[in-house]
């Protein structure tokens, strides 16, 4: 244990600190024989779930077997127990769990990615990319967790340290050279990353989310900004790949202290795009360099995917690699499930699933779902209960405006009332658009409204679940999945319509 402690700021309160260590959890449920046992603080996760204080959970990890502690505050513990007392339990649990594992990252190329919206998509872009380089690589992201041919669900974007490093040993032990992961602000805020050593890390968009978490915006800000702020502290020329279309890239800029390369679609950066084009079933533009110019074709529709697609091009770039190299990659990449999902290719009118649960990431989707040129935009879509009451408004506002007739639902209500939600939303919608407005609380109705509404040349987007196969509420978590009660209503359509 003394040397996983090497470096850490700490006070030995109990037992001694030469004994072996068999794990590191910060889960008393993961505790084991011969485990150490952080403590962390209670914390609101990402789901608006809240977490409890780990320090009173520690009667459960000692009875499965822990030897040692660490905590922040000294509570009464059983005598013959290694217990430490650190200022910071969130990094001294990055700091052990790292130590640990051997320092895994020190050994792989890391790329972070951190934003608002598109953390999804860049990721899977910069593996294909990657991969293409002749990389073997770990992914890990909201969707899943990819680590050589092993699967896991993600539990969160980005996990607490001690799997998080955990995962990271077992991408160098299954021969990985590189990591790509989304970097959440949950994740900088509470310290998950802090001891690792980023290679790249990338700033696609800020916008309004997780204030229910954060105190405002400029708290939210300044967590995305440690990303960048701490790039290359592990010892490696880094480097900051930055979107500088962003109104905040200024601030991410000069927060970097090392390399910086920037990607626009206006022409202002590093690497840019021309000639953008995108229907409902590829996109694709012209990247221009420092290296020269080259066509990209993308086998993902949605003209918002560019953006996407110009940051993994850019980190390319900043790695040195072929543009050969780069648009193979980039046209490679298979499509992240529940993003701009379409649920019946070739359909009369065509339906849609997307994880946009923002108002920046709505108002990007529907501009790029307008743009393709539907005869009508029909647009379902519900906020998470328990979580920022403010961005509600916004994205009823944004819907109205930009669709032709919208379906106001659940999402998650979790604690909260749906119907209070729902109006929480319609507060934002102008008089003169609420005749195209529809409350519907259920959401499997909602979806078969849309669908049941929807006419030949229509384009019907369902908004912010995605990938997500469950709905939670108050007392329960009820599986549901958008693309298959769409894939129902659809058959139920066709069935009824046969009848005729």
């Amino acid at each position: 244990m003394r040397e996983l402690l090497a470096g850490l700021d700490y006070e030995l309160v109990g037992g001694r600190v030469d004994c072996e260590i068999s794990a590191v959890v910060s889960d008393s449920r993961e505790a084991v024989l011969g485990s150490l046992f952080v403590c962390l603080p209670g914390y609101c996760t990402e789901g608006g779930e809240q977490r409890a204080d780990r320090h009173e959970f520690i009667g459960d990890a000692l009875e499965r077997g822990a030897h040692a502690l660490v905590l922040e505050r000294v509570v009464p513990v059983p005598p013959g127990v290694t217990v430490v007392r650190v200022p910071d339990a969130w990094s001294a649990a990055a700091h052990l769990a790292s130590r640990f594992h051997g320092e895994p990252s020190k050994h792989l190329k890391v790329v972070g990615v951190t934003g608002t919206s598109g953390k999804t998509s860049t990721v899977y872009f910069i593996d294909s990319v990657l991969r293409a380089a002749g990389w073997t690589t770990a992914c890990l992201g909201t969707v899943e967790h990819r680590v050589g041919s092993r699967v896991y669900p993600a539990q969160q974007t980005t996990p607490e340290a001690p799997h998080l490093q955990s995962l990271l040993r077992q991408a160098v032990d299954a021969g990985c050279g590189a990591v790509v992961m989304e970097v959440s602000s949950h994740a900088l805020e509470l310290r998950r990353v802090a001891s690792i050593a980023f290679d790249v890390g990338v700033f696609t968009n800020l916008g309004r989310d997780h204030l229910n978490f954060h105190p405002d915006f400029h708290h939210y800000r300044r967590a995305k900004g440690r990303l960048f702020e701490e790039l290359g502290s592990g010892g490696k020329d880094a480097v900051a790949v930055v979107n500088r279309d962003d109104a905040n890239s200024d601030y991410i800029l000069q927060l970097c202290r090392g390399r910086k390369f920037t990607f626009s679609l206006r022409g202002h950066g590093d690497v840019t795009a021309t000639n953008v084009y995108a229907d409902v079933h590829r996109s694709g533009f012209v990247l221009r360099t420092p290296k020269g110019a080259c066509p990209i074709e993308l086998a993902v529709p949605g003209a918002f995917q560019v953006q996407n697609a110009l940051a993994a091009a850019a980190v390319g770039i900043a790695l040195d690699l072929p543009l050969d190299v780069i648009a193979r990659g980039l046209a490679t990449a298979p499509a992240v499930p529940g993003r701009f999902e379409v649920v019946n290719p070739g359909g009369e009118f065509l339906v849609v699933v997307d994880y946009a649960h923002k108002p920046d990431a709505l108002e990007r989707l529907l501009g790029a779902a307008r743009a393709l040129g539907p005869r009508r935009l029909l647009v379902v879509f519900g906020c998470g209960g328990d979580r920022d009451r403010g961005k509600r408004p916004l994205m009823g506002e944004a819907a109205a405006r930009l669709g032709d007739v919208v379906f106001v639902t659940s999402d998650n209500p979790r604690s909260e009332d749906p119907q209070a939600i729902i109006d929480d939303i319609l507060t934002g919608i102008a008089p003169n658009r609420r005749e195209h407005v529809h409350a519907i609380v259920d959401r499997r109705e909602a979806i078969e409204a849309a669908i049941d509404a929807a006419e030949p040349g229509d384009l019907v987007i369902i908004a912010g679940k995605g990938h997500e196969t469950y709905q939670l509420f108050a007392d329960r978590r009820v599986p549901f999945d958008d693309r298959e009660v769409a894939r129902a209503a659809l058959a139920r359509r066709a069935a009824v319509a046969g009848l005729r």
